[in-house]
């Protein structure tokens, strides 16, 4: 990683995001703050074009699931650095970001797709749901699909979930509006 930094701060690279204001987009602003780098971030509808684009050489670098870069890893795309503040077990020999000295809060966020609710839901429905999701994550079938997605860690419970928002969403909110994204 920090070659491609040394390299982005007199090259202009470009990376992919499969969205504006994304979590890779906001890697890319980061480092261009941060490092002086002339990231530009080309937002895609999605990994799937992203992925394309790297692995024919339209954009130097992503950041995206480990099942969408497996698509790409045998069409000489490598992986050099994992988000987060483990390694993936699809790619062991892999260091983190972190393990790699890159600095801040927001490349060592866990990533976690958590079960929403509007708001106004009564407690006792989002503890239901919670212990459904949570009792599930037991399954096989669960396993297998983490397993797919090369994600280690089970869903968390309500409370344990609304602890992490409350430490990870100013994190997040800070970025958004340093990019300059209107949050509702």
């Amino acid at each position: 990683m920090r070659e491609f930094v040394e390299f982005a701060k007199t090259n202009t690279t470009s990376m992919g995001t499969y969205a504006p204001g994304s979590y890779p987009h906001m890697v890319a602003d980061q480092a261009n703050r941060e490092h002086g780098t002339k990231i530009l971030s080309v937002h895609y509808r999605g990994e799937s074009p992203m992925w394309i684009d790297v692995a024919s050489g339209q954009t130097q670098i992503a950041i995206g699931s480990y099942q969408a870069f497996a698509t790409v890893a045998g069409r000489g795309v490598r992986a050099i650095g994992v988000t987060g503040t483990y390694r993936s077990p699809k790619l062991p020999d892999v260091p983190t970001l972190v393990e790699q000295g890159v600095a801040g809060r927001l490349v060592s966020l866990e990533g976690g797709l958590p079960l929403m609710a509007p708001a106004g839901t009564p407690q006792a429905v989002l503890k239901l749901l919670s212990s459904v999701v949570v009792e599930g994550a037991n399954t096989e079938r669960s396993a297998k699909l983490r397993e797919t997605f090369a994600i280690p860690n089970k869903p968390k419970n309500l409370e344990d979930t609304r602890r992490d928002w409350e430490r990870d969403v100013p994190v997040w909110v800070k970025q958004a509006v340093d990019l300059g994204i209107k949050l509702d």
